[in-house]
C-alpha cells in the first residue's frame, strides 16, 4: 500500500503563527518554537515509508525556499475543514491511504505513524485524539464527501466527537497527544516525548528548558 502524509503548516512572515501560544510566551519565542516543531515533525515523518508533503496555508508559499525539502501543496481557501478536504481528496487520487497531521505536536513519534498506516490495512479511518478535544492526526483510505468536513466545528472541545459522528465508520484511536497551542501545553509536550527522542525532538526539549521554568529530565 502507498501512503501520503501531509503536514499542515503556516509560513512564517506570511501568516500569524500560533497566536494563542504567542499570547503566553511572546511572538518571537513562538516563532522559534514553531520552527523547531516543524523540524521535529518533518524528521519524524521522514523516518516512515511514505511520501511527504507540506500543506501550506498560503498560495504564495508554494515556491518558497522555506519548504524546499519536501513537495508543497496549497491547501486552498476556506476553513480548516475545506482545506483538509482539498488535501485529503487530492492525495487520495494517487495514494492508497492518506495521513493528515499538524506541525504542532513535536512529540509525535514514528511509531504513531507506523501504527496509523498499519491500521489502514484493515480499517477505513484512524485518528490521533488531541487533549483539547481535537485531533493531531487523521488518516483514511476511502473518499469523504465535502459535507462531512464542513460539518465539523473547528478548535472546540467537540471537534473530534463531531467528526467521528459524521464519518461512515468508526475510526481506530491512537494514543492521545497534546497540540502545543498554549503556554500551559508545553508541560504535556515534555511528558509525551518518546523515551528515546531523535535529535530534532531533543532540540525542542532543550528550547523548552531554556525558555520556561519546566524541567527536562
Amino acid at each position: 500500500m502507498t501512503t501520503a502524509i501531509a503536514i499542515f503548516m503556516k509560513t512564517p512572515g506570511l501568516s500569524p503563527i500560533k497566536t494563542r501560544l504567542a499570547a503566553g510566551i511572546g511572538a518571537e519565542k513562538t516563532l522559534e518554537f514553531y520552527s523547531l516543531c516543524v523540524g521535529a515533525v518533518k524528521a519524524t515523518v521522514g523516518a516512515v515509508n511514505a511520501s511527504v508533503f507540506c500543506a501550506v496555508a498560503e498560495e504564495e508559499a508554494v515556491d518558497s525556499a522555506v519548504w524546499n525539502s519536501s513537495p508543497v501543496l496549497y491547501t486552498g481557501e476556506g476553513d480548516l475543514g475545506e482545506r483538509q478536504h482539498h488535501i485529503y481528496s487530492t492525495l487520495l487520487m494517487d495514494y492508497d491511504n492518506v495521513l493528515l497531521i499538524g506541525a504542532d505536536t513535536p512529540q509525535l513519534s514514528s511509531s504513531h505513524l507506523e501504527a496509523a498506516i498499519a491500521t489502514l490495512h484493515y480499517k477505513d479511518f484512524v485518528v490521533g485524539p488531541a487533549r483539547d478535544g481535537g485531533y493531531y492526526l487523521f488518516g483514511g483510505r476511502v473518499a469523504l464527501d465535502r459535507s462531512i468536513w464542513i460539518s465539523v466545528p473547528w478548535s472546540t472541545s467537540a471537534t473530534l466527537e463531531r467528526l467521528e459522528a459524521a464519518l461512515p465508520s468508526t475510526p481506530r484511536h491512537l494514543p492521545m497527544l497534546t497540540d502545543a497551542d498554549r503556554a500551559d501545553d508545553l508541560k504535556h509536550v515534555l511528558s509525551e516525548m518518546p523515551s528515546a527522542p531523535h535529535e530534532r525532538q531533543r532540540d525542542v526539549l532543550e528550547w523548552i528548558r531554556r525558555n520556561t521554568s519546566l524541567a527536562v529530565e
